[in-house]
């Protein structure tokens, strides 16, 4: 690697500030950061609870302390930001009075989080040492420093003293990256020592395989595109640091693996408002401009997705630095960052990604995303999949269906995370058990979590816009009674689909219910005789069965989303007849315009 005397500057300064503000592609962008910065001047720096780590473990709330917690990193990107396009006194003051907060915290690790160097830790360090860096000597040089000592001292120095591997170098998920990323950045931005700066980015390079080695082989994130944004974005914002400064040496993006983990995102959105939103994400989940332009360059089947799809600042709760700054250097074509070409042929096709989202079936994951082909026409996905997934839920067999900014039949995503969300009590949530999704609920039970409960002979077919996707899911169950569940998927691409279910029993009498989970208020939903009726976006979809006189039921279920709000969750269960031997069930779904 070059020195660090050698190295391309590796913090973008006044230039590229100024080349941002003339941008009239980042207009809205660069306005919102100037109003969030003087919503965070305006107000004082946001207090912490005091004990915090004891109340989680004594109630199992985390939002009592992440609220304020993360209130304080959006004021540092929105003060970091604006103090680094403007250099205006007033806003540097007040990104000091916040750096000086977060430099006083007790602990930058979450209450929820035993280890001191944990996910939010780590991007601290990484927050810090950029904006430190990105400023300059436009910061006093006491707070400056302050924040440096602060990022090696709670960061750098445990990281590499620590011979025992931190619980984060032995999973298989986003940890991995953004632990490993932040800290690498970190240690470029910080580290004058080269033996010492070796050591940590030796002992980094096993994590950051291991992140690779989380996705399936087709690219697809198992933990939910939420996931893959934030995994990928600070893997790529580390690795792009890391080839500048290595002088094109080090490229932790050339895998033939990466190249499809790039592209998953472009596979992972149903319509204009819409995302796929298995495992803990979000159906409302958007993309980060800048990381999706910087990949759609060198990779061109990492398509951009809609423009209605892109994430706002405001859209980021959690305050992430690295990524807003590099919606800002990215998002507008090539830029200093990208100053050492990969390759010609990459230079040659960029842009490419603005072709329309491509139909995927994701055969490792399993995983199938069906983008409406227009407005007014049905996105549709489903899984196969097991039972032991990384941000799992009890899902095999689970489907999605939308239309515009509606999902009729929903994938709730992410609940609220509690001490027993990632406990013991994960399944006995709503959102996270086979109850919370369009699956059949089968003698009172759900499906079982463990890899041993999953799909089994999972066939995709496609012709033409039609795709037939089978799968049997008795194993999922866990119930000896349930000898097979042969489902099956027939969706015409555009406005029909016929859902079949195949039970073969093991004796007589075994309960069946058919549940179906909407994204729609109770009042949109009408029951008319065997039949129900879903209303929005200006249509309805009809959910017929095939089996005479089964009247629905609507049941209204409680669930606190991601954010802790408390909503009703409307479901319609069928209670099958009880049969002997076997039963076929058919539902057909069919949008019908008013």
């Amino acid at each position: 690697m070059a020195s660090r005397a050698e190295a391309a500057p590796l913090a973008p300064g006044p230039e590229e500030a100024r080349r941002v503000l003339e941008s009239l592609s980042l207009r809205s962008y660069i306005l919102e950061i100037r109003e969030r910065a003087d919503e965070a001047r305006g107000r004082p720096v946001a207090a912490l609870p005091t004990a915090a780590r004891e109340e989680f473990l004594r109630t199992g709330d985390r939002l009592g302390f992440e609220r304020p917690y993360f209130e304080r990193r959006r004021a540092l990107v929105a003060l970091g930001l604006s103090s680094w396009l403007w250099r205006e006194a007033r806003d540097v003051e007040a990104l000091e009075r916040v750096i000086e907060a977060i430099c006083g915290e007790e602990r930058w690790a979450l209450p929820a989080h035993a280890e001191d160097v944990d996910l939010f830790a780590c991007e601290t360090a990484f927050a810090l040492s950029e904006i430190v860096a990105c400023l300059g000597g436009a910061l006093a040089s006491g707070v400056a420093q302050r924040a440096r000592a602060e990022a090696e001292r709670r960061v750098l120095v445990p990281f590499l003293e620590r011979r025992e591997a931190w619980a984060w170098e032995r999973m298989r998920n986003n940890w991995c990256a953004v632990c490993s990323g932040s800290i690498g950045a970190s240690a470029i931005y910080l580290v004058d020592d080269r033996s010492r700066l070796d050591a940590i980015l030796a002992r980094l390079t096993p994590t950051l395989s291991a992140f690779l080695e989380s996705f399936a082989e087709d690219g697809a994130c198992l933990e939910g595109l939420g996931y893959w944004t934030y995994g990928v974005g600070f893997y790529v914002s580390f690795a792009e640091l890391l080839y500048r400064f290595s002088g094109g040496k080090a490229d932790l993006m050339s895998s033939p693996k990466f190249r499809r983990i790039a592209a998953f995102q472009s596979k992972a959105f149903l319509t204009g408002s819409i995302a796929v939103a298995f495992a803990d994400s979000s159906a409302r989940e958007r993309y980060r401009p800048g990381l999706a332009a910087y990949l759609s360059r060198r990779f061109p089947e990492a398509a951009v997705p809609a423009p209605s799809l892109a994430a706002h600042l405001g859209d980021d709760e959690c305050g992430r630095w690295c990524l807003s700054l590099r919606d800002l250097l990215w998002a507008d074509g090539p830029q200093a960052g990208e100053s050492v070409s990969h390759n010609a042929a990459d230079g040659a096709r960029r842009g490419a990604g603005a072709a329309a989202r491509p139909i995927a079936w994701l055969s490792d994951a399993q995983w199938l995303a069906w983008p409406a082909a227009g407005p007014g026409e049905l996105g549709f996905a489903a899984k196969g999949g097991h039972n032991d997934e990384p941000h799992n839920h009890n899902d095999a067999g689970s489907f999605q269906l939308a239309l515009g900014g509606t999902q009729f039949l929903a994938e709730l995503g992410a609940g609220e995370y509690t001490k027993d969300y990632f406990g013991d009590g994960r399944y006995s949530i709503f959102c996270n058990s086979s109850l919370g999704h369009s699956l059949p609920i089968v003698g009172g039970r759900g499906q079982e979590a463990g890899a041993a409960h999953r799909a089994h002979n999972v066939a995709c077919r496609i012709e033409g816009r039609r795709v037939v996707l089978a799968m049997d899911i008795a194993a999922a169950y866990g119930c000896a009674a349930l000898l097979g569940l042969r489902r099956s998927f027939d969706f015409d691409g555009s406005a029909l689909l016929v859902l079949r279910d195949e039970f073969e029993l093991g004796w007589t009498g075994l309960e069946l219910v058919e549940r179906l989970v909407t994204g729609l208020p109770a009042s949109s939903i009408r029951i008319e005789g065997a039949r129900a009726v879903l209303e929005a976006e200006g249509a309805r979809l009809v959910v017929s069965c095939s089996l005479p006189g089964l009247v629905p039921r609507l049941v209204l279920v409680p669930h606190r989303e991601h954010d802790g709000s408390r909503v009703e969750v409307a479901c319609l269960d069928f209670d099958l007849p009880r049969a002997r031997a076997s039963l076929s069930v058919s539902f057909e779904f069919r949008l019908v315009s008013y």
